[in-house]
């Protein structure tokens, strides 16, 4: 698969995150979607050691370039990736064999739910912890997410033009459009999600000023929820530009099993026939969930913390964990 990284005034972040995926096997190309004109990419990364990296230079600042192709990618496999987010690399695997088994659904680690207000029947944009309440959710944020590399074509050519226009002007909601576009064309689908461990198994770089996050996004993304989905046809039935739309589905969260199962159409890796993969690579990728689904819940939580710790390494190293000691020295 292909990491697509979208990155802003964050180099530091940046190189750390390319250091830790450049290593994962699974990873056969890393586009940085450059659309800073006013600087230039660090050297280290424009001539990165892996030989994977590769940089796309975009004239417009805007983020709904993080899904225009300038430079075409050489697998159909794309995880959209922020450049502040780390993840061991068996979880990007495991989740990459899950979503390549659904190859025409979004795939993701972050999930969020629309609520809808009773009294006005407009959607609202509902949070992790009212996510986790309901155990049921919508929607999930291309900060981590596969997708196939068609949707990105067809978001840039086929999204509604006063979706493309918001997101330019307000710069925000492209997630939240990208997550909504998959689920119209996929008959109202909620996008899938990784297992429960990989989706738990992020590690966020520290970063002293957000690009999001201000007084007025809750609001904001309230908006975007509510008109996106009147855009997209997703409160009801109907059709949209000549096309057919069901109405958005809501998927259950949490399943039985606590380390696997989350997500609508939860992975059963028994079913999984090895055969079915040319890469020797990803039969050890399953070969290994199988043997974790064997263990005590200890012994998977002793495996993750190993996996969490060498993901880390480097970032930890130079004061870029939060609350670590070496943090700690650093910035307080």
């Amino acid at each position: 698969y292909t990491i697509r990284m979208n990155t802003w005034h964050r180099n530091e972040q940046l190189l750390l995150s390319v250091n830790h995926h450049a290593k994962c096997e699974g990873v056969k190309e890393i586009q940085i979607i450059w659309c800073d004109s006013d600087n230039e990419p660090p050297k280290e990364l424009v001539h990165h050691k892996s030989g994977k990296v590769k940089v796309e230079r975009h004239v417009i600042n805007s983020l709904n370039e993080r899904f225009k192709v300038l430079m075409d990618p050489p697998t159909l496999g794309i995880l959209s990736l922020d450049d502040d987010v780390l993840r061991p690399c068996e979880a990007l695997d495991a989740a990459f064999i899950r979503w390549a088994r659904h190859p025409e659904r979004m795939l993701g680690f972050d999930v969020r739910t629309h609520v809808v207000d009773e009294e006005s029947s407009n959607w609202k944009y509902g949070y992790m912890s009212t996510t986790e309440s309901s155990n049921r959710y919508s929607l999930t944020l291309p900060r981590a997410s596969f997708l196939h590399r068609d949707y990105l074509d067809l978001y840039t050519m086929a999204l509604p033009r006063p979706m493309y226009a918001y997101v330019a002007k307000n710069f925000e909601c492209e997630d939240i459009a990208m997550s909504f576009f998959v689920s119209s064309l996929t008959g109202g689908k909620p996008p899938l999600i990784a297992d429960y461990w990989a989706v738990k198994s992020m590690i966020k770089l520290y970063s002293e000023t957000k690009i999001s996050g201000g007084k007025d996004h809750k609001s904001a993304r309230d908006k975007c929820v509510n008109d996106f989905a009147e855009m997209l046809g997703l409160k009801g039935s109907g059709v949209v530009d000549g096309v057919t739309v069901q109405p958005l589905q809501t998927g259950k969260l949490r399943h039985r099993n606590a380390f696997f199962g989350y997500g609508s159409e939860p992975e059963d890796w028994s079913n999984i026939d090895l055969a079915s993969f040319q890469s020797e690579h990803l039969r050890e990728v399953v070969l290994q969930m199988l043997l974790l689904n064997t263990l005590s819940n200890a012994e998977r939580m002793a495996w993750l913390g190993e996996r969490k710790t060498e993901t880390m390494s480097e970032a930890k190293s130079v004061g870029m964990i939060e609350k670590t000691e070496e943090w700690k020295k650093r910035w307080v």
